[in-house]
């Protein structure tokens, strides 16, 4: 189990190393991550090359997400008002998204 694994902004600050090693160390055993954030991130200067960010970006997309729960707010404001939520809540179940109604004011 991995908690929250995520790249940082600069040169060999990448996640990814760390969890192919991980993962290669793990062999056939299911490797669960929790709350993970796998998205390529600029490396100082420009220093990664765009072959090695494909090759990131491919390993991070190798996962599979099973079960996930995300409220959906307007980006660039707090976490507030929640508009819904999106939802998975099985490994073959389906995606679903949850619209938030105000029923007090009726206009939902």
């Amino acid at each position: 189990i991995i908690i929250a694994p995520q790249s940082m902004v600069g040169v060999d600050s990448s996640i990814i190393g760390a969890l192919k090693e991980m993962t290669e160390a793990a062999g056939d055993r299911p490797i669960i991550l929790i709350n993970p954030d796998l998205t390529d991130k600029v490396s100082s200067q420009g220093q990664q090359n765009v072959r090695g960010r494909q090759d990131r970006i491919d390993f991070a997309n190798s996962f599979q997400t099973i079960y996930h729960f995300q409220n959906i707010y307007v980006s660039g404001t707090s976490y507030f008002p929640i508009l819904g939520s999106m939802t998975k809540l099985s490994p073959r179940g389906p995606w679903v998204a949850h619209q938030r109604r105000d029923l007090m004011n009726e206009d939902g």
